[in-house]
């Protein structure tokens, strides 16, 4: 999982810093035509829009995207689907048509909505999974437990990601002053040594280099990502702007079946999306086959942000109370 530009608030980052980023962060979400946990799929008719350019970035959020063109998911609804990588802001891509639909943090999607950008959310990518992202630090390092991060100056992908968001709800919740961590944007590749040679405290560091740093020693882990509550967090999905879905009901409906069908490919051959990932990344196959996969949802499950804005609310992100979207609330 590599940074992404989204689940911040911000943009993208270098190639193989991206967390998925999550974590989180570059552009994240009032959505009106769906109310159900799943978004209902248009009858199929005529697409009015088959030419689709599809927002992505260089790193491991995007297989869904390219499976379900190597599979001819796309293809089979009538979609003929263009991968093209994003700048520093997605949100601002998609709403300025740059991108008929693409890659955002949840986060972002949620601050953006309830800022009022008119987005509807289309399909989630992934979430986080245990061991997809540690706290490392070094192995002489006094800092034992979370509590010790305070203070402390610490390395994330990007400012408002899965990483900083999830470790300041920890300490938040114990009471903890979190707001005095100094976080320190950098590439994931410099994370490590920046820490060995101590210019840092800690850092939060992804996959897949997250495994290539364990296996070459001097770090060890104080506090796994998306450990305990925060298994499965939702970090990317792909929306739409809403004068997109009024203008092309048929085409987000095929768009939709086509990820759904991406999806539940990819949550059943987790596998094949080890294979593909060289295909789009700079992952080699051998370290493609180790890596620490994200979780890929066998659907899409957009009650799942009300996990994210909770967070958001205990810490008060928004002036007021995170609104979600009709298709995000339980189902009565």
């Amino acid at each position: 999982m590599k940074n992404h530009s989204d689940l911040q608030a911000p943009g993208a980052q270098p190639r193989c810093s991206r967390f998925t980023a999550a974590l989180i962060a570059g552009t994240l979400v009032p959505l009106s035509t769906f109310t159900n946990t799943q978004p209902t799929l248009a009858q199929a008719g005529k697409v009015e829009k088959p030419n689709i350019t599809f927002g992505v970035f260089p790193i491991t959020n995007y297989g869904v995207v390219y499976l379900s063109l190597q599979q001819g998911f796309f293809q089979a609804e009538g979609l003929n689907v263009t991968p093209r990588v994003m700048g520093t802001n997605p949100i601002a891509g998609i709403v300025g048509g740059d991108f008929d639909t693409g890659g955002v943090t949840w986060t972002a999607f949620l601050l953006a909505t309830n800022r009022g950008v008119p987005l509807q959310p289309l399909s989630e990518a992934d979430r986080g999974s245990q061991g997809q992202a540690l706290f490392m630090v070094k192995n002489d390092s006094p800092i034992q437990r979370t509590e010790d991060l305070i203070g402390k100056k610490i390395a994330v992908v990007t400012v408002g990601g899965a990483c900083d968001l999830i470790l300041n709800d920890v300490l938040h919740k114990k009471g903890l002053d979190y707001k005095s961590i100094g976080y320190t944007v950098m590439p994931v590749p410099d994370m490590a040594p920046t820490v060995l040679r101590g210019g840092v405290d800690a850092a939060c560091i992804p996959e897949p280099l997250l495994s290539v740093v364990q296996a070459q020693g001097g770090l060890r882990s104080v506090f796994d990502l998306f450990a305990g509550e925060y298994d499965r967090f939702p970090l990317v999905g792909f929306p739409v702007t809403q004068k997109f879905a009024e203008t092309n009901p048929n085409t987000v409906a095929a768009l939709q079946r086509a990820l759904a069908k991406g999806l539940a490919f990819a949550h059943n051959n987790p596998d094949k999306l080890r294979d593909i990932y060289p295909t789009f990344t700079t992952l080699q196959p051998e370290l493609a086959r180790k890596i620490v996969l994200s979780y890929t949802p066998e659907k899409s499950d957009f009650t799942q942000l009300k996990k994210i804005a909770d967070l958001m609310d205990r810490l008060q992100m928004l002036p007021g109370k995170t609104q979600l979207p009709d298709v995000a609330m339980p189902r009565k």
